[in-house]
């Protein structure tokens, strides 16, 4: 297995059960700390259906700087489908950080683990979640889930949905700028 995977000026390390203390502290300091915290205990974990590990988190850095977290969980080993997310620390946002991991991710998904299709999405009202995923090379818009969430009001919102498929990451993608690190 794997440590982390590298590129540009960032590299995501994996979050398992043996350096999540680690990971904890290094969380720690920071004005959004707790809910940062919050987020990697309920969406970063290690998770494994039938013995085959599901849920690949990451905590980012970009250079020596803790910059937040990246994930690729695989929704469906049969049919190949995965999808992707991110969060980063208030003070990191607006770097690109987001866009810039996802060849990481995609490496993941599409070179090592064989998945043909990596999604993606955000709440309508979420607008700097959607220009970061629009900045992505090879997402597509796929359309509109109606009602398929809800938000922090306790409301049901609409969310955007895209994707990439391996053939277009394929022609898209250098593969040879993505480093595993073991």
């Amino acid at each position: 297995m794997f440590k982390a995977l590298q590129a540009d000026s960032i590299t995501l390390y994996l979050i398992n059960d043996d350096n999540l203390a680690e990971v904890y502290a290094l969380f720690q300091g920071h004005p959004d700390s707790r809910s940062m915290v919050e987020e990697l205990l309920r969406n970063y974990l290690p998770a494994y259906d039938k013995g085959q590990r599901t849920n690949y988190g990451f905590y980012s850095m970009l250079g020596t700087e803790l910059a937040g977290m990246a994930l690729l969980t695989v929704d469906s080993w049969e049919e190949r489908t995965g999808s992707t997310g991110a969060d980063i620390f208030e003070h990191m946002r607006g770097r690109g950080i987001t866009p810039r991991s996802k060849p990481h991710l995609f490496y993941l998904a599409f070179e090592l683990l064989g998945l043909n299709r990596v999604a993606t999405g955000c709440r309508v009202s979420n607008l700097s979640s959607k220009r970061s995923i629009e900045k992505t090379v090879g997402f597509q818009f796929e359309g509109l889930m109606r009602e398929s969430g809800v938000n922090d009001q306790g409301e049901f919102e609409d969310e955007y949905l895209y994707a990439i498929l391996r053939r277009d990451w394929l022609t898209l993608y250098d593969k040879s700028q993505v480093r595993v690190l073991t």
